[in-house]
């Protein structure tokens, strides 16, 4: 659990929200919020994986797993960091799938086009919430970093793969716009409940940055190391560069921000 605290609430505010309550536990609530935005956040992603299982989703975020079909370890799809492997965005079906042309998801899979889009956006909307809502200088700095490497990928992903699909040009500046939407969203939904006063205020802000610490937890160790170390290619230099980005973040802490 002592891997936990970098993504718990801030002690001092779970602290004042018991003592308002008149609580006194030993119990490690802040540790168990984040586990619940954790089961949330794989609740979701099932859910929307569920709604994927007839007919595939439209949204593949290729460039995740660019031409790793051959090395691949797993099946596993993901509706946060990219679906089937090597197809683009409304990508035209081929012999061995269920794929749905353009016309055929238009009219006929709205509720898979929502969500979808949800999924993208909650992920993202819990993001911005992290930003929003950590009053540690030092942590928001290494929450940007992480935040915007993802938001990078996710961004550089769609816009390839709409590129490549037959993709209406207004319907993709409207995924594009909602997507990218949402951690702004977030921010400002952190903000204004950090800046505002009373016990409700002080009660969501430890709600929400513990679900948001467990929706890092969630991409960290399930979407991207997981997708990363189940491909057979250069297994060590992953390793390697797992152990330099730790390097990095950890050091960041001892600079003066």
């Amino acid at each position: 659990m002592e891997f936990l605290v970098f993504f718990s609430p801030n002690p001092a505010r779970l602290q004042k929200v018991l003592s308002l309550g008149h609580i006194s536990t030993d119990y490690p609530l802040a540790e168990t919020i984040v586990m619940l935005g954790f089961f949330m956040t794989v609740f979701l992603e099932q859910l929307v994986l569920t709604f994927r299982k007839e007919k595939p989703s439209f949204i593949d975020l290729e460039t995740f797993n660019a031409g790793s079909d051959a090395g691949s370890d797993s099946e596993y799809e993901s509706p946060f960091m990219g679906g089937a492997r090597g197809h683009a965005l409304y990508a035209e079906p081929h012999p061995h799938t269920h794929g749905l042309s353009v016309q055929e998801l238009s009219r006929s899979s709205p509720l898979r086009l929502l969500s979808l889009v949800f999924a993208l956006s909650a992920h993202s909307v819990f993001e911005g919430l992290a930003l929003g809502l950590q009053e540690d200088g030092e942590k928001v700095v290494s929450l940007f970093v992480g935040v915007a490497v993802h938001e990078t990928l996710v961004a550089v992903a769609l816009g390839i793969s709409m590129a490549r699909s037959a993709m209406a040009l207004r319907d993709a500046a409207k995924l594009a716009v909602t997507v990218s939407a949402m951690i702004p969203l977030g921010i400002g939904i952190g903000l204004g409940i950090e800046s505002a006063q009373g016990v409700p205020s002080h009660v969501a802000s430890v709600l929400l940055q513990g679900l948001a610490g467990g929706t890092f937890l969630f991409v960290t160790f399930f979407e991207i190391l997981a997708k990363e170390l189940e491909e057979k290619s250069d297994r060590l230099l992953k390793v390697l560069f797992l152990v330099l980005g730790y390097a990095v973040l950890a050091g960041m802490v001892f600079l003066k921000w």
